[in-house]
């Protein structure tokens, strides 16, 4: 059990280096929502200015159903890809979109299709 939560620590702590937050997304620009029952291995979210991939360890998983991850952008409206990737680096999802400031949900939905949606909080 101890080897387990040493683990998870270690998991959680290079995704928090890498800018993807699981859960707590707290400030993130786009927050990434995994409403399928297809696992996401590996997200990777461009703009014009920065790209930024974060990768699951071998054999785990970055974001089952009802998981999410957030991001920060650099200031400015930005035309992005993301691109969902699954555990042998197939292609679940892509999508193009634009931030404008407000905060964007985008949802990988159980037919392999991104919603992509302003936060209404």
């Amino acid at each position: 059990m101890r080897r387990l939560a040493i683990f998870l620590s270690a998991v959680l702590a290079a995704l928090a280096l890498s800018g993807c937050a699981l859960s707590d997304v707290g400030n993130a620009d786009v927050v990434v929502c995994n409403d399928s029952p297809q696992v996401i291995y590996t997200i990777t979210l461009s703009t014009e200015t920065q790209s930024e991939s974060v990768s699951a360890p071998q054999d785990v998983g970055l974001l089952e159903r009802g998981d999410r991850c957030g991001f920060q952008l650099e200031d400015g409206s930005q035309a992005f890809t993301l691109e969902l990737m699954g555990e042998h680096g197939d292609l679940l999802a892509r999508c193009r979109g634009t931030y404008e400031g407000k905060r964007l949900l985008l949802t990988l939905r159980e037919d392999g299709g991104v919603l992509v949606r302003e936060d209404k909080r």
